[in-house]
């Protein structure tokens, strides 16, 4: 382990439990106190999706390229290395780990539903020679890739010791991993004051991440992991940005997101959002108009985690690919898990302060008769108005997640709504000073009368900042 490639001038713990008792999640700070190193370092990466996007496989490669720089012992993959289950994507993505790795470092994965069930469907009319040599979840093709592409016997429950630490993986949930039978029968051996550390694609539902609807999470995890305080989950799947501070959950035991290696920001179902603006889908999507409900994900916002594991906590560093530099502070987070503890979800938004708006912010409302340039594919050229305001500013740490905007034309009673993630969320703090920006159609905002618009600012929690408002004849 290079321990000479990573500034790491914390630990005693004593001072740790006192940041976390007095605030909660809290990053700490840089300041020389007891050395202490830690007894394990791992690399988290999920939804490479290679095969997907063009530069998938060469941003696997760079974040690998970063865990190893750091002098990580393993590396963690939960789920949808590939994007149409294609075993060539897979290749892909084993050729660049062996020119990063070519040994002494572990790789674990647990497949996500683009490995197995190969969404995009590329492989529907191959003949059955084609399905043998090139979809992976096809006959005996899981055994034969696994074996030869990273040199590891195929089980659809998995189990790993790194170091004296113990990792445990599920494949994807549509093969039927037998979580309950192994959880009861290895519960004995698994339980203590020490962590170990359990991989799948979904979120465990009603963990991380809030009340992300799509997990496909059915409850099986919820029921094995809630009798082990000392289990860590760590789950892909939503894309959800690795800025929230909800991606980390702590109850029973501890759930970890991992975000997203080419996205940020994108989880289908947010909970708290219904409509999404992202400036790299400006021309794909038009979430802002007619009471829209696409997604979709910011391409710079992508981003990995480095988890170091001491006796009782682990710190959880998150990087983002496109900008070099932390997405956010490191998390401490508490070994054993607790209900009520520093990262339960209810007690971190009653600490928090919300996002401000500045005193000189202004909203400005622009009518085009002719279209925006915003506007999606299928609304060129239709008359709208275009809405813009600064990003609202960040207060003791607690940044801007979305934004209701609401529009009032004069006698109306009720307001059309836009409810928008900040544009720049997924960024790390100091390159996200990006301004919001929505459109309404011409017909849901009718010329001749005055409107008044009024934008609120929220974090992550739903916590509401005063909002900013303004009476406009457009």
């Amino acid at each position: 382990m290079n321990e000479g490639k990573f500034e790491m001038t914390v630990t005693r713990r004593s001072f740790v439990g006192g940041m976390l008792a007095a605030g909660g999640a809290v990053a700490i700070p840089n300041i020389a106190l007891a050395a202490a190193k830690p007894n394990l370092r791992f690399g988290v990466m999920s939804d490479v999706h290679i095969g997907g996007k063009p530069d998938a496989a060469k941003r696997a490669e760079k974040a690998l390229r970063w865990f190893a720089s750091k002098g990580v012992d393993a590396v963690l993959c939960p789920g949808d290395i590939a994007h149409s289950g294609l075993v060539s994507e897979l290749e892909a993505f084993a050729d660049a780990w062996h020119r990063v790795f070519p040994e002494n470092v572990k790789l674990m994965i647990s497949t996500g539903n683009h490995d197995v069930d190969a969404w995009s469907g590329r492989w529907k009319n191959f003949t059955e020679e084609q399905m043998l040599a090139q979809r992976f979840n096809y006959k005996d093709n899981p055994a034969k890739t696994w074996q030869r592409l990273f040199g590891q016997k195929w089980d659809l429950i998995w189990r790993c010791e790194v170091k004296g630490y113990t990792f445990i993986g599920a494949q994807w949930s549509s093969l039927k991993p037998p979580l309950d039978d192994y959880f009861k029968e290895h519960a004995a051996e698994l339980r203590g004051a020490k962590p170990f550390f359990y991989c799948q694609h979904a979120h465990p539902k009603g963990t991380c991440h809030a009340k992300y609807l799509s997990s496909n999470d059915r409850g099986e995890s919820i029921r094995a992991l809630s009798q082990f305080p000392n289990a860590v989950a760590i789950s892909g799947h939503s894309h959800c940005a690795i800025s929230d501070e909800r991606t980390v959950w702590q109850g029973a035991f501890t759930s970890i997101g991992a975000g997203c290696i080419h996205e940020g920001a994108g989880g289908f179902d947010y909970d708290n959002v219904t409509a999404y603006w992202h400036p790299s889908y400006r021309k794909q999507f038009m979430s802002s108009m007619a009471d829209s409900k696409s997604w979709g994900g910011d391409e710079k916002g992508g981003g990995c985690e480095l988890v170091e594991v001491f006796d009782d906590h682990l710190l959880v560093h998150r990087h983002s690919l496109d900008f070099g530099r932390p997405i956010g502070p490191a998390w401490s987070v508490p070994i054993l898990a607790r209900h009520g503890g520093p990262f339960d979800f209810k007690r971190r938004a009653a600490q928090r302060t919300a996002p401000q708006f500045a005193a000189d912010a202004k909203i400005t409302a622009v009518r085009c008769p002719k279209g925006h340039a915003l506007e999606g594919v299928g609304h060129k050229g239709e008359p709208c108005v275009y809405v813009s305001f600064p990003r609202a500013k960040t207060v003791k740490g607690c940044r801007v997640f979305d934004y209701i905007v609401e529009a009032t034309p004069e006698g109306a009673d009720v307001p059309v709504v836009r409810n928008l993630i900040a544009a720049g969320f997924a960024y790390p703090e100091e390159n996200a000073d990006i301004p919001g920006e929505c459109l309404f159609s011409a017909a849901e905002l009718p010329q001749g009368k005055p409107i008044r618009f009024a934008i609120t600012p929220r974090d992550c929690f739903g916590l509401s900042g005063r909002p900013l408002s303004c009476v406009a004849a457009v």
